[in-house]
């Protein structure tokens, strides 16, 4: 017996094959959406705390002292001269080196090949470092090998021509505030190997960490202060960890010892000369008794 739909009832079929599938399609969507705005809440925590760009800035800011390891200070005012202006002159190069990928926009002296370094350049990285309200007096400065010259008439430096220059590069490890102040965390790489014979910049090892302080002034933060770190490199942990299980003996444990030493050295000294006597008197007894007994025979 065949069955028969009636117009009326294939086109309420129909409708509701089409309304199925465009709930489907609505679902799809909605999962879709759902996925889309759950990823870009994702992403936008991530970059709410990736530091990665903000690292990077201080780094290049810093990179002119780590250069110098300058010992630790309380206060722009109190940091090295010397310092300071090795920091400020050599930081704006290498920042120039690092921005512009070299130094094409910047004239040489004819006779010496010499890098012509304009001074409103060194105050311009050193304002983005410490503020522009500290000034810095140019004038020319000896280093350890190196003289940097400054000439008052063109108001430029001369930069010898050198492959290398500092002790140490700079890597940002870690950024946080305490009592109001921003400190840096930053590891010290060495630039070359212990000798000074081989340059070393495979090594991205920290062999110790220091702490630059920054205080918020105008909106931005400065440098105001160099104290060492809460973070200590590897080698110091591992060797901390061996002392730690080595326990060093007491001064009276130590003359215990040595005293225990002497005592045992001197009794095995009196045994053997015990031994050796009763050796020599058994022998004396053993001819004794040969030479009485050589007459009876």
């Amino acid at each position: 017996m065949k069955h028969y739909i009636t117009p009326e009832e294939h086109a309420r079929v129909q409708r509701r094959r089409g309304r199925q599938a465009l709930g489907f399609l609505i679902v799809v969507l909605v999962l879709i959406g759902f996925i889309t705005v759950l990823r870009a809440g994702v992403g936008f925590v991530a970059d709410l705390f990736d530091d990665t760009e903000q690292k990077q800035d201080y780094e290049d800011r810093l990179e002119g002292l780590v250069l110098f390891d300058p010992m630790p200070f309380d206060g722009i005012g109190n940091i090295d001269d010397l310092t300071l202006r090795e920091a400020a002159v050599w930081g704006c190069i290498y920042n120039i080196q690092e921005t512009q990928g070299g130094f094409d926009n910047y004239p040489t002296d004819p006779d010496t090949e010499q890098l012509l370094l304009p001074s409103v350049d060194v105050d311009a990285y050193l304002a983005k470092l410490v503020g522009p309200g500290f000034k810095l007096t140019h004038k020319s400065f000896e280093m350890e090998d190196m003289t940097v010259e400054y000439d008052e008439t063109t108001q430029r430096y001369k930069i010898p021509v050198t492959g290398s220059v500092g002790y140490y590069r700079a890597t940002v490890t870690r950024l946080f505030k305490r009592s109001g102040k921003l400190h840096v965390t930053v590891g010290y790489i060495p630039t070359a190997s212990i000798d000074d014979s081989i340059i070393n910049v495979s090594s991205d090892t920290p062999t110790k960490y220091m702490d630059y302080i920054f205080e918020r002034q105008s909106g931005s933060w400065y440098l105001t202060g160099l104290t060492e770190s809460e973070t200590k490199p590897e080698s110091s942990i591992a060797s901390s960890a061996v002392s730690d299980q080595s326990v060093p003996m007491a001064e009276s444990e130590v003359q215990d010892a040595i005293l225990a030493a002497v005592d045992s050295g001197e009794a095995s000294s009196e045994a053997a000369g015990a031994e050796q006597e009763a050796a020599d008197t058994a022998d004396t007894a053993e001819a004794a008794e040969e030479s009485t007994a050589s007459p009876a025979a």
